[in-house]
């Protein structure tokens, strides 16, 4: 049973083929794990590692993964489990392929973003996790399957517009055949019959054997299809995703044929927030989200092992009071630390790798402990790489060459300097230059070494791809590596020449090839500012737009973006909150509202009348109150509408021509109006509407063309005159209505097709005539209402798509259409 139903809701040193062969100590681990797999009946608890930044998280995930996914016969694991930790981990270790049955597993690493490869998305991600579960069991007697997500995703990428060719891209070859080709192109076909039945025939044939049980625990088929095409792709499936992967991966494992036991691997769970520091709780959780949906979802009892690796212990049990669907209580949880390599350790380690001199291996020892018996192993391999590197070059280190490093809080600076004055020259440019890619192939490298004037040939790429600095990762099939984050960040922060070129280059690279995101990051880091900018400008636009897509992979790269001031850390909150409140994640849009408003607070304390500040903080309570009104906290709104207000007045101050904040003033008062006015605080609302009508004037006064100031004003008279219609001051109120029916001309002569004046046009004339039929007069009520369906038809021939004005242009015709009859 899942966490889910429980709770009611829903090669170097140290990197690649030579790193696992080096690889020691972790025997208590190992023991952990192989339990995991051979415990009867399976456990309920996640398995979550944590220790700092480079020490041997990562490769401890690969050694489980690659070493250890071993099942004994259930009689000879109880012979073999009385071993000390070591022996069994040995034994593990060196079993023949007769002598165990082999546990599939995947390994998802979150800090290796590559073209579509996107593992911290909650599309993106999912679906590679999904692949790679596939690919797991290729060549096994066994397969996994997953009909209802793999409807649900094909659904959601159809939505996006994506073509036939493209969706089957993003599944294994093996699976794009039969069945899952024929319903790619049926929902692609857009015959809504077809869809049906071609997803009802996928999820019913694909279930073979387990159709039975699967049925029991989600229903019937066809309801689940109907309800995945009934969802807002952006506001709904993409959060029921992860349950129903979750259901059908439970619903693999039921088979007669699966395997007992499944490893999911999960690596740099600190990704998920990179740079960012000090969240609040609900941005916090926001940000990993899926991933707390998709293990809740999960049914460890059939044999699945989740293992994540991470720098901080998970605050998972936290999460209810933010989401309590998406909370893993503490007693679902396994945490244990990952410390360092203990002194004896690291001299196996250092024998493994060659250093014979037992003096030098001590030296190095100290200088990468931080502590007594606690050797850093990033330390200590760069330590290796470097005397293996002089090696190389006829130089013989020794203890001497250690003992007199300087001691630094940054001791990976020292020793890869140290390193790099052994190698080639070429080989110390070319990671320098490497040292600005999130990732990289050879085919980078070589891009770089072309226009940056090394020699990217196959073997220096091998020979720098072998260092302890380097990781290694797979994308698609295709083996990628990265420099280590310290490095990198060191290479940033010191501005180094080589790498701020590669900048360059890299931003020019990924801009021809389209990927915006990218080429932002590499921006940021030649120019941070411009970066930041850059950002905000793309992410807005993606959103106008509903490109949600773009919007995720902007926040992504938003995770490292450098922002060195608070008036830019502002706009950057204000752009993440619109989209959550785009999104009705309304919670979250709070919180990125206050955080954008106490950036903006923290920019005026250096700088008390910047106008762009003032202008940008009433900007973000002007929104946070439109949430908070959204939401029926109407005291709250109004409040954060008052502080907008004098936001807008101490700018006003400084510059009291200025049209743009004169217009945000006025925009601000209507809202706060429409508040009151829905509290029935008729007389406030009245003096509201009546301050955001001068307001607009103010502005035109300046500029009396400004259309969006005369659609506004036009939209401030007309919510005056509804709420003196409610009065029944009904000859205020069509003086009222004709006053923003003049606005709306003026706004019209600048641009006649300009639909939003033209359907404010027609509801203040339709309104008009509302008011003109209770005084009785007929006639002009009449010419008022057949005037008001001709704008609104004049709209939906500029629009047709556009629903709400549809629905009120058919009420309209269906009300004249009664009056003719009658």
């Amino acid at each position: 049973m899942s966490i889910e139903e429980r709770e009611g809701n829903w090669d170097s040193l140290t990197e690649g083929d030579r790193a696992l062969s080096l690889f020691t100590d972790r025997y208590e681990f190992t023991r952990l794990f192989v339990e995991l797999l051979h415990q009867e009946p399976a456990s309920e608890q996640l398995l979550f590692l944590h220790g700092d930044g480079g020490n041997g998280k990562s490769l401890l995930l690969r050694h489980l993964r690659e070493r250890c996914c071993k099942r004994l016969a259930a009689e000879q694991w109880q012979q073999q489990r009385g071993r000390s930790d070591a022996e069994l981990a040995h034994l593990i270790e060196n079993l023949r392929p007769t002598e165990f049955i082999p546990v599939p597993a995947v390994l998802h690493d979150f800090g290796q973003s590559i073209g579509i490869d996107r593992p911290q998305d909650p599309f993106y991600g999912l679906l590679m996790l999904r692949r790679n579960l596939a690919e797991a069991t290729v060549g096994l007697p066994y397969r996994l399957r997953f009909p209802l997500y793999d409807f649900a995703c094909v659904w959601y990428l159809h939505q996006k517009g994506k073509s036939p060719q493209e969706i089957k891209s993003l599944f294994p070859l093996s699976d794009v055949s039969g069945a899952l080709s024929t319903l790619i192109d049926a929902v692609s076909g857009n015959a809504f019959g077809a869809i049906a039945k071609a997803a009802l025939d996928f999820v019913v044939e694909d279930l073979e054997e387990k159709v039975t049980l699967y049925l029991s625990r989600i229903g019937s088929p066809k309801q689940k299809i109907q309800e995945i095409q009934q969802q807002d792709v952006d506001r709904q499936l993409i959060y029921n995703l992860p349950r129903l992967l979750a259901q059908d991966l439970n619903a693999a494992m039921s088979q007669r044929q699966a395997p007992k036991r499944l490893a999911l691997f999960f690596d740099t769970h600190e990704a998920f927030w990179g740079q960012q520091k000090n969240l609040s709780d609900t941005l916090l959780f926001e940000r990993d989200e899926w991933l707390r949906r998709l293990l809740r979802g999960l049914n460890l009892k059939a044999g699945i092992v989740v293992v994540v690796a991470g720098r901080e212990a998970p605050r998972w049990g936290e999460a209810g009071t933010v989401k309590p669907e998406t909370e893993i209580p503490s007693q679902y949880l396994r945490v244990r630390p990952v410390g360092h390599l203990a002194a004896a350790d690291a001299q196996v380690y250092l024998q493994r790798v060659g250093l014979t001199d037992g003096a030098l291996r001590q030296a190095l020892i100290d200088y990468a402990s931080v502590e007594p018996n606690q050797v850093h192993p990033l330390y200590l391999g760069l330590g290796a790489d470097g005397v293996l590197q002089a090696n190389d070059r006829g130089v013989q280190l020794t203890a001497a060459d250690f003992t007199t490093l300087p001691e630094t809080a940054d001791k990976s600076k020292v020793l890869i300097t140290r390193l790099l004055k052994y190698v080639e020259p070429e080989i110390a440019y070319a990671v320098y230059a490497l040292s600005a890619c999130r990732a990289f192939n050879f085919e980078l490298y070589r891009l770089l070494g072309q226009t940056l004037d090394f020699q990217p040939t196959r073997p220096s790429f091998e020979l720098l791809t072998r260092f302890s600095f380097v990781w290694r990762t797979q994308r698609q099939g295709q083996t990628w590596y990265r420099i280590h984050d310290l490095l990198r960040r060191l290479n940033d922060a010191e501005r180094q020449e080589t790498t701020q070129r590669a900048h360059t280059v890299l931003r020019h690279h990924y801009q021809a090839q389209g990927e915006a995101a990218e080429a932002i990051y590499h921006l940021n880091r030649l120019d941070w500012k411009q970066g930041v900018q850059a950002w905000v400008k793309t992410f807005d636009q993606a959103l106008q737009y509903s490109r949600y897509e773009q919007c995720r992979t902007l926040l992504e790269v938003r995770n490292e973006l450098v922002i060195r001031s608070d008036f830019q850390l502002g706009r950057v909150s204000r752009a993440e909150a619109d989209y959550f409140a785009q999104l009705a994640r309304y919670r979250e849009a709070v919180q990125e509202y206050c955080e954008a408003i106490v950036a903006y607070d923290q920019a005026l304390l250096q700088a008390p009348d910047d106008i762009s500040a003032l202008n940008n903080k009433g900007s973000a309570l002007q929104c946070l109150a439109d949430v908070q009104a959204r939401l029926s906290q109407h005291e709250s709104a109004i409040q954060s509408y008052a502080a907008a207000i004098t936001a807008y007045d101490q700018a006003l101050l400084q510059a009291p021509d200025y049209i743009q904040i004169l217009n945000n003033k006025g925009l601000a008062l209507s809202s706060l109006a429409d508040v009151q006015a829905t509290l029935s605080q008729h007389q406030l609302a009245m003096q509201s509407y009546a301050a955001a009508i001068t307001a607009y004037d103010q502005a035109l006064l300046q500029a009396p063309d400004y259309i969006n100031a005369l659609n506004n004003k036009g939209l401030a008279l007309r919510c005056l005159a509804d709420v003196q219609a409610t009065l029944s001051q009904h000859q205020l109120a069509m003086q009222s209505y004709a006053a923003a029916i003049t606005a709306y001309d003026q706004a019209l002569l600048q641009a006649p097709d300009y639909i939003n004046a033209l359907n404010n046009k027609g509801s203040a004339l339709q309104c008009l005539a509302d008011v003109q039929a209770t005084l009785s007069q007929d006639q002009e009520a009449l010419a008022n209402w057949q005037a008001s369906l001709a704008l609104f038809n004049r709209s939906l021939q500029l629009a047709p798509n556009h629903e709400s004005i549809r629905k009120r242009r058919d009420q309209l015709q269906a009300f004249l259409d009664e009056l003719n009859d009658g």
